[in-house]
């Protein structure tokens, strides 16, 4: 029997879809995941990690640790610094980190599957996850981001939790409290913005205490004992999640209040100055319109869950407008299950685009919304389909089903052309990457540096066969992306113009016209866009023969 709040039509029929499917994405996720390359961030993650492992390693052996500053708590960069340091020989850290962003990936999506089975039923899970693994921009980042999908998969994994929870309204068991607190933490210690969920809880606490006693449902004698049931548990939630956050942030250790308001305060007023590509304008950080994240979703997500996305919002606030002027609200795990589920999409968006913080890379640093608005479009494709059984047809439904699946589909073909660059999709609507190219930021991540590292490595072999001379390489900006590709044993990177053999840039911020007088070897491209260009600068490489384009 389905645990789902709404009855469900074929319960065992779809989840055992849903879980064949869930298999299927494992599977693809380890055959794929050492198709991408080492991207920005990266680096900078790998630093954390250590600096971590460090401070544990004095720690345990009984030494002073000194005092680590860090505004990024490390549950992603520590196990990944100590994984590499047990197995060094086991691939590269980039790859075991890619590896481990995979697992978070796949968090996500068995959060969005089952909380959404667990508000509509099994059909809306299967459709949940389908749709979240066709969401081009979340399913490419899940391979490599070191920051926001982590995020993203604890953020869904605790709205689930909190949608557990609230769904066994009045007296839900201590461990789902725990849960709560659990998932809390680990979202926090991947970024503060996990204290989200534990804001939430509390939020709706509130909300359904004043609701149940505005209703009269409970008699105000009641109220101190309420009180009292419901701050215990948020204390015990929260205390489990801030434990989980203390062992993963060595710097709250010395002092936690500066520790967690400093990166707080970092995080709303990063000082990046950097120039951002948006609608064929470049753009400074610090002064982007207000419409900057709604263009980045608008063009960058299908368009069958734009549709959704925005009719559920719509569907949700009708009903709410609907329920206070008939000042009668529907069963209460109803209610405050689909709320916190709306609230956790939109919520965030609203926040981000009020408080104007510096933003770049187009929508990354709110992938962690797009679980839980793929669930309220997953939830509003359900209605539409027992809109149509009800009242019309089940074959009505089919249509419905199989034109989804035609709009999946497409976004498919789409992502297959992409790989492993899924995360540079653009929507038929802004016109697809040939219409965002030179209009938005495409790869900023970097990831095309491997294929274009590998591809030197097949030239020089082809040029200097016996492999006696080094190449150099030189780059505009962080270096280790292409390093990491590169034959360490024919090639070194090489930081000044001056001496080097080849040039090798992405788009980001026009570098790759840096040195007009280069001549151009290879382009790594996807759908006929240019991504990642190979330059030659040294002329007398040119007699050596070999191939380009």
């Amino acid at each position: 029997m389905s645990d789902a709040l709404y009855e469900n039509v074929n319960h065992s029929h779809w989840r055992k879809a849903s879980m064949v499917l869930f298999a299927v994405l494992i599977l693809i996720g380890i055959f794929t995941v050492r198709d991408y390359g080492l991207t920005w961030d990266e680096g900078f993650r790998f630093g954390g990690g250590d600096s971590a492992l460090s401070y544990y390693n004095d720690l345990f052996a009984g030494k002073d640790p000194g005092v680590r500053q860090s505004s990024y708590p490390s549950f992603f960069d520590l196990p990944l610094a100590w994984a590499h340091q047990q197995f060094p020989d086991w691939g590269t850290r980039s790859q075991k980190g890619h590896i481990w962003s995979l697992c978070f990936g796949l968090l996500g999506f068995l959060s969005v599957w089952r909380l959404t089975a667990r508000m509509g039923g099994e059909r809306a899970g299967f459709w949940a996850l389908l749709f979240l693994a066709t969401l081009p921009r979340y399913y490419g980042h899940m391979f490599f981001n070191p920051k926001d999908i982590p995020l993203a998969g604890t953020y869904a994994f605790g709205v689930w939790a909190l949608v557990a929870l609230f769904s066994r309204l009045p007296r839900p068991q201590w461990k789902w409290v725990i849960w709560i607190g659990a998932a809390a933490g680990m979202a926090m210690s991947c970024r503060i913005a996990g204290f989200l969920i534990l804001v939430y809880f509390g939020g709706f606490v509130g909300l359904y205490l004043l609701l149940e006693y505005l209703r009269r449902k409970r008699d105000w004698a009641s109220l101190a004992g309420d009180l009292f049931y419901w701050a215990v548990r948020g204390l015990v939630a929260g205390l489990v999640g801030f434990a989980i956050l203390y062992v993963f942030w060595p710097s709250l250790h010395s002092n936690p209040v500066d520790a967690a308001s400093g990166s707080v305060e970092k995080v709303q007023n990063y000082g990046w100055d950097g120039v951002v590509l948006m609608d064929g304008h470049f753009w400074q950080a610090t002064d982007l319109p207000f419409y900057y994240l709604p263009y980045w979703i608008i063009r960058t997500t299908p368009e069958h869950l734009l549709l959704l996305m925005l009719g559920g919002i719509v569907l949700g606030l009708s009903h709410v407008y609907v329920w206070i002027r008939r000042q009668c609200f529907p069963y209460s795990t109803i209610f405050f299950s689909g709320a916190i589920l709306l609230f956790s999409g939109v919520f965030p968006l609203l926040y981000i685009i009020w408080k104007d913080p510096v933003l770049y890379d187009g929508m990354r640093h709110v992938i962690f919304v797009m679980p839980p608005l793929v669930a309220v479009a997953a939830l509003t494709f359900e209605w539409c389909l027992r809109c149509c059984e009800r009242k019309w047809s089940r074959s009505l439904g089919f249509v419905l089903q199989s034109a989804a699946l035609l709009a999946v589909g497409l976004v498919a073909v789409d992502m297959w052309a992409l790989h492993p660059y899924q995360y540079v999709y653009f929507n038929s609507v802004s016109g697809g990457l040939s219409g965002a190219s030179g209009r938005d930021e495409t790869d900023y991540w970097g990831l095309t540096h491997k294929e274009a590292g590998e591809w030197l490595n097949q030239y020089v072999e082809q040029i200097e066969p016996a492999g006696e001379r080094t190449f150099k390489v030189h780059q505009r900006y962080s270096r280790w992306m292409l390093e990491e590709a590169l034959d360490p044993e024919h090639f070194e990177m090489w930081k000044p113009r001056e001496g080097a053999d080849f040039f090798v840039s992405i788009t980001r911020f026009n570098l790759h016209v840096s040195y007009p007088e280069g001549k151009l070897l290879h382009i790594v491209e996807r759908q006929g866009v240019p991504l990642c260009y190979v330059y030659l600068l040294n002329p007398a490489l040119e007699s050596m023969g070999g191939y380009g384009e």
